[in-house]
């Protein structure tokens, strides 16, 4: 429900109006309290990558959301914080898979006794 009364202003804070309550916006029932209007800039790449999912029947504020809902878990002191490292790692491996094609390492990254070997040979190496 609008804000009777009040007249929006252009980064979503209100004052009180005279008399005629009105809300310089095309949809006021959208806008009320608790909503937050958030105008973002876009360069042309940025842009047309936002009208390629539209097309597709992607909301774009889903996208806005969750890309805010994702930062602030990943934030120092956020909610995330109790993260294992296995999680924080799992994580990384799965936004950044290796490319198709690439050899495989001898030893697995993931097996940390594996790892540990290898940077403890060459460390040896290096010492003689």
């Amino acid at each position: 429900m609008p804000n009777r009364g009040a007249v929006m202003e252009p980064h979503g804070s209100t004052h009180r109006a005279g008399p005629a309550p009105r809300l310089d916006v095309k949809t006021p029932c959208l806008y009320h309290g608790g909503v937050k209007l958030l105008n973002v800039r876009l360069g042309p790449e940025d842009a047309r990558r936002a009208a390629a999912l539209r097309k597709d029947g992607v909301p774009v504020s889903h996208v806005v959301r969750e890309a805010i809902r994702t930062a602030y878990e990943r934030r120092p002191g956020g909610r995330g914080r109790g993260r294992t490292a296995s999680a924080i790692m799992a994580e990384i491996y799965r936004e950044h898979p290796d490319p198709p094609g690439r050899p495989r390492a001898p030893r697995a990254p993931r097996d940390r006794r594996a790892v540990r070997r290898a940077i403890r040979t060459r460390l040896v190496r290096r010492r003689v």
